[in-house]
């Protein structure tokens, strides 16, 4: 046995033992062993579980005790454990009256997390109903009926926009602390959905399968944007929102400035810096003007990930390259006036470009260079209520000067009016290039001016894309994609791998002493955790965690040739 789970060493020869399984297991075993999860009898809470005698005796009596309470007699019986963490299994064996054998078991007991596509449609159903009913049922009033646990969807969505959406900095992205803070956010939120229905856990969409089996323009034909699953990914209406289905016109919070310290100027539930009015979570295959030519994250990001040889490299990479994609190609932009200014010519520079605007011009509201109007009413349309470059923010100052200020310079890649890319506006000492090279200071100047001008205003933001992504069901089936792959690495060899955790972060959220706004979610202590208590109480190997997953394979990415073991 793996990991000492038996207690007892059964007297017979033949070695009497047992094994576990339900509806899922039965067919497709949860993988433990070597490299994989240490515990060779496992069990899930509220799921009825069958427990076999093995190598019984067809002449004997058998009884099975859980935890000291009798369950049943037989060669099996079915049960349900309730407990999560170790569970003590004796089965006792007896003839002519006499105990002729007995072997004593501990079962871990956990939720297991599964590709929302191998889901029974029961358990599928109950998933989306749950989302449903915190979609509408206030957290106060769905306390008093499912108990403490339970939290709406606005809460969360409130959470997410506390911590990506201030004005300082972003306390949950572009740092370490991503990886703890959206796991325990999902963890919290899978806690939530099993205070409804108790024996559920949160399914995990594994978008590298639309990557490999899709292109980019295609992959939103995959069944999981069914009506009945998450809804059209590119709804075909001005609103640019879902319209028929399950999620149809999934509301964003109106009227919020009571409920939210931060809210857009019309008062909804949304990034600061998106000034879209639309009162439901949106989505739109195109950015900025231009068809989306992306598609999910694939193999290729997930093995350099399991190839990295530290937990710094191996945020960043969660973070960013096995991360990404989703939010932007299931969000999307629209009414911005970049595609119109180029007269919608889509070069390679000028699409790369598109996927920058976003994130830089996110940057220039950071810093105050772009500002919004402080309040506007519903009724005030959009273009009378944008986010702009402020003019006094601004005055006395060159484009150059602003763009560094805001860290433009830094990252952005932006091109001439020959399409012609250009990524360095500094020299090796971080002295601005007023004169950049290949251009003459006039055309220079006319390239920072055009840069600064297409960042001036962020545009309209679909839900997924901006600092309230928790609005839209493709966010809570994303991170356990990666919390999947950050198990399988954890639970893999960990002699060439470095777990230290930088503490130099600038930004609050990102260090590892740094605390993160739960609790509660391993303990009944009521106290915050920090990002390194996280980072302890999310190793998949402690029975502390309520959760693991079904499996670590990904057979299509090895079809392509990527080796996705996680040994060397």
């Amino acid at each position: 046995a793996v990991g000492g789970d038996v207690l007892v060493v059964p007297s017979t020869v033949d070695g009497l033992d047992i094994s576990l399984y339900n509806d899922y297991t039965k067919t497709t075993p949860v993988q433990t062993g070597d490299n994989a999860y240490p515990w060779s009898y496992v069990a899930e809470p509220y799921v009825a579980t069958t427990m076999e005698a093995q190598n019984a005796d067809s002449e004997a009596w058998y009884k099975w005790t859980v935890e000291g309470h009798t369950q049943g007699y037989g060669q099996s019986i079915d049960v349900a454990f309730t407990s999560v963490g170790w569970n003590n299994v004796l089965l006792t064996e007896k003839k002519n009256g006499k105990v002729t054998s007995s072997v004593a078991i501990k079962v871990m007991v956990k939720y297991v997390r599964r590709e929302i596509r191998s889901m029974t449609d029961l358990d599928r159903e109950r998933f989306f109903q749950a989302i449903s009913i915190m979609s509408v049922v206030p957290t106060e009033t769905g306390q008093g009926i499912w108990g403490s646990k339970y939290k709406s969807k606005d809460y969360f969505n409130r959470v997410h926009l506390y911590y990506g959406g201030t004005a300082d900095c972003d306390h949950w992205h572009q740092g370490a602390g991503f990886v703890t803070s959206h796991v325990a956010l999902t963890l919290e939120f899978e806690q939530g959905i099993q205070s409804i229905y108790p024996s559920l856990s949160m399914p995990y969409w594994d978008f590298t399968m639309e990557s490999t089996f899709y292109g980019a323009n295609d992959w939103r034909d995959s069944s999981v944007f069914a009506e009945s699953w998450f809804g059209t990914a590119s709804p075909d209406n001005d609103l640019h929102t879902v319209t028929t289905g399950r999620f149809a016109f999934t509301t964003a919070m109106t009227d919020a400035r009571d409920f939210s310290a931060i809210v857009n100027s019309y008062g909804v539930l949304r990034a600061p810096w998106n000034n879209d009015p639309t009162p439901f979570m949106t989505r739109h295959d195109h950015v900025y003007g231009y068809m989306n030519n992306m598609k999910p994250s694939g193999c290729k990001e997930y093995y350099i990930a399991l190839r990295k040889s530290t937990w710094m490299s191996m945020s960043k990479q969660l973070n960013s390259a096995a991360h990404g994609h989703i939010h932007e190609t299931v969000g999307g932009s629209w009414n911005h006036y970049y595609a119109e200014r180029l007269n919608h010519q889509g070069s390679p520079a000028v699409l790369s470009f598109a996927h920058e605007i976003q994130a830089l011009s996110k940057n220039l509201w950071r810093t105050g260079f772009v500002t919004c109007p402080e309040t506007c009413s519903m009724d005030t349309a959009w273009s009378d209520c944008q986010c702009q470059c402020d003019a006094d923010a601004i005055a006395g100052m060159k484009s150059y000067d602003v763009l560094n200020a805001a860290g433009v310079l830094d990252s952005a890649d932006y091109f001439d009016s020959e399409d012609h890319v250009i990524s360095k506006f500094k020299d090796e000492n971080g002295t601005i290039y007023y004169e950049l090279p290949n251009y003459t200071a006039e055309e220079s100047m006319v390239i920072y001016d055009d840069l600064l001008t297409m960042l001036c205003s962020p545009g309209h933001i679909g839900d997924m894309f901006q600092a309230t992504s928790s609005n839209d069901i493709t966010f809570w089936v994303l991170h356990g994609t990666l919390d999947r792959l950050w198990h399988f690495k954890r639970l893999g060899n960990m002699q060439n791998y470095d777990e230290t955790w930088d503490p130099y972060h600038t930004c609050y959220g990102h260090n590892p002493s740094n605390f993160q706004p739960f609790k509660n979610i391993f303990d009944s202590n009521d106290n915050y955790y920090t990002n390194a208590e996280l980072y302890e109480n999310l190793r998949p190997d402690k029975p502390v965690l309520q959760y693991m997953y079904d499996s670590f394979d990904w057979p299509h990415c090895e079809l392509l040739g990527y080796d996705m073991s996680n040994e060397w």
